[in-house]
């Protein structure tokens, strides 16, 4: 792995901000918070003032109306989502919002992971008509489903579309409400699309003049926080508002559903510091809770049943049927990792000659539909290549795509397009549907492209590095300004730093299985004759102990975390990667 550490700040900037510590200055910088305006809305989000006004988002004024028209008129509404951890709190804000509002002709469609796929479906469409729907609010989709709205538009329904992705031209709908559409001038155009419903949500409680309901939109920021964190969004901005005010909710949640997954996840949900001045009420959870904990357990729902599961359980109102609920999606989700592990040794057991690869492209018929994107996201991240993981059906392909950020996934799958029945990417993220006669044709095309894209590149997996520490610089004076930084995640990731010539006092291996390193590290000062000692876990890396030994000297890249036990803390280094020094 590649290690880069990022430039020191300018010494104008230092000078700019005399009220921060150097480090502060310097992780300021290098996640691009520059001015006291940006450095402000970063470390003093308010509820009031940083969530921006509904209305400012395109579109937002139609659909209020034509949902207020259908709760005057009795109208049947069925929301539409979409099978992962954002679609399906999507789903719950607005039933809720909606039934809140008084809606009684109320319903919801979550289309099934392996057999419909994303956004809307002719089936699908038929179904919701048959049924009376006369209107359709979908969420998290639909964007650029331009054949399926006009199905929508000529069975006499009318549809209104909430989404957070790639926008084409305008599609035929009563109200397109997506920040990234064209001429869109809402200040914030990274929110996911829970993020979206939750501003139509606060937009019709307004309109609606419900201020006895005004306390109801902050009880939905649980939701809206744990679609954000688990779509991994940009925690910046807007976003960085609601995960930090979502977090505070989410530790004193009013559903009865996320409360027992809560429980049967072993997480114990405090409030340490109530909210004042409005100021987010601080909490023990963290963006880790959500990213590897709820999220996945939402996700699996779909992955291993349906997604229907994780919504009844959002929006159980009966404790025990929520807490049996809530123990079938953790079971899942245990089956889930158990069969992901196994997937992911079968696709490395695949990979021959892999410093001449450019490309990974494996599936087989036995590898679930719903985790071929966790595989090709594991594949991708252990070694650098863009990858496509697939299942093979009876006459068709179901494939994912995962690529780091140098690689134009968008240009790859455009290049073999005509080939498929269905694909669609953002960012690094995607997949393809296609008849299994088209395969050959299509790998080709797509080693041809990885090849031409990445001939001169360093396929290495870069680390970044926010800043080399020196002993004095590890305290914690330091670490108290770190977590002022908090929520973490996509855009502020946690802050990681480098420390040269660890001398290792003792190492030895831990946890299950012998997984883990647990490590007694000196560092020392070289303007003096001080050293300390720190105790350093590496998660992952007892393979590496047999190569390490007391008394070499190492580089680490690490976070600072704390080990608290029989009432003491201390400051103690969470190895993220590790080298003999030269």
């Amino acid at each position: 792995m590649k290690w880069q550490v990022k430039p020191e700040a300018p010494s104008a900037f230092f000078e700019q901000f005399p009220e921060f510590s150097p480090l502060t200055k310097q992780l300021l910088y290098n996640r691009g918070i520059k001015t006291q305006q940006q450095i402000d809305e970063f470390f003093n989000s308010d509820f009031n003032s940083d969530l921006h006004d509904p209305f400012l988002l395109k579109g937002m004024e139609k659909a209020v109306k034509r949902v207020e028209k259908a709760i005057k008129k009795k109208e049947k509404i069925t929301i539409y989502g979409d099978f992962d951890a954002d679609g399906i709190c999507s789903t719950v804000i607005l039933y809720n919002t909606l039934k809140k509002l008084g809606v009684k002709k109320l319903d919801a469609y979550i289309p099934c992971r392996g057999k419909e796929n994303h956004g809307l479906n002719d089936n699908a469409i038929n179904e919701l008509n048959e049924k009376g729907t006369n209107l359709i609010i979908t969420v998290d989709c639909a964007s650029t489903d331009y054949d399926e709205i006009d199905l929508v538009n000529s069975l006499g329904m009318d549809i209104i579309v909430t989404d957070h992705h790639q926008v084409g031209k305008l599609p035929k709908c009563v109200s397109l409400v997506n920040p990234l559409q064209k001429d869109e001038t809402y200040p914030f155009r990274e929110l996911v699309g829970a993020g979206v419903v939750y501003k139509l949500s606060c937009a019709l409680f307004d309109e609606l003049k419900k201020d006895e309901d005004k306390v109801f939109q902050k009880w939905l920021l649980d939701l809206t926080a744990i679609a954000t964190v688990a779509d991994v969004a940009n925690i910046t901005g807007e976003n960085r508002t609601i995960v930090k005010y979502g977090l505070g909710v989410l530790a004193q949640s009013k559903w009865i559903g996320l409360q027992e997954l809560m429980k049967v996840s072993k997480i114990d949900p405090k409030i340490l510091e109530n909210e004042f001045n409005g100021k987010a009420p601080l909490t023990n959870l963290d963006t880790r809770t959500i990213g590897f904990v709820i999220g996945p357990r939402l996700n699996a729902a779909s992955r291993m049943d349906h997604a229907n599961n994780a919504f009844y359980l959002l929006t159980e109102e009966n404790r025990e049927r929520a807490k049996k609920a809530a123990l079938e999606i953790d079971k899942n989700n245990a089956d889930r990792q158990n069969l992901t592990s196994k997937v992911f040794k079968e696709a490395e057991s695949r990979l021959k000659n892999i410093n001449d690869l450019k490309l990974i492209f494996e599936g087989d018929k036995d590898w679930p539909i719903g985790l071929v994107g966790l595989i090709a996201g594991k594949v991708k991240d252990k070694y650098n290549l863009p990858t496509v993981i697939y299942n093979e059906g009876k006459d068709t392909i179901h494939a994912s795509c995962r690529t780091n950020k140098e690689f134009d996934l968008v240009k790859m799958l455009k290049k073999a397009s005509k080939y498929f029945d269905d694909f669609g990417a953002r960012r690094c993220t995607g997949g393809f549907r296609m008849k299994k006669e088209n395969f050959e044709k299509v790998k080709i095309i797509f080693e041809r492209e990885a090849e031409r894209q990445l001939k001169d590149e360093d396929l290495r997996p870069v680390l970044d590095i926010d800043k080399e520490l020196l002993l004095e610089d590890i305290n914690w004076e330091n670490y108290e300004q770190i977590r002022k930084f908090e929520p973490f995640g996509r855009g502020n990731k946690e802050p990681r730093f480098l420390a040269r010539k660890l001398e290792i006092c003792s190492l030895k291996t831990v946890g299950n299985g012998h997984k883990h390193l647990k490590m007694e590290l000196m560092m020392f000062c070289d303007k003096s004759s001080k050293c300390k000692k720190f105790n350093a876990i590496a998660f992952g890396f007892g393979d590496k102990g047999d190569m390490l030994e007391s008394g070499q000297l190492v580089d680490a890249v690490f976070e600072l975390i704390i080990n608290e036990w029989n009432g003491h803390r201390d400051l103690e280094m969470k190895i993220v990667d590790l080298k003999i020094s030269e």
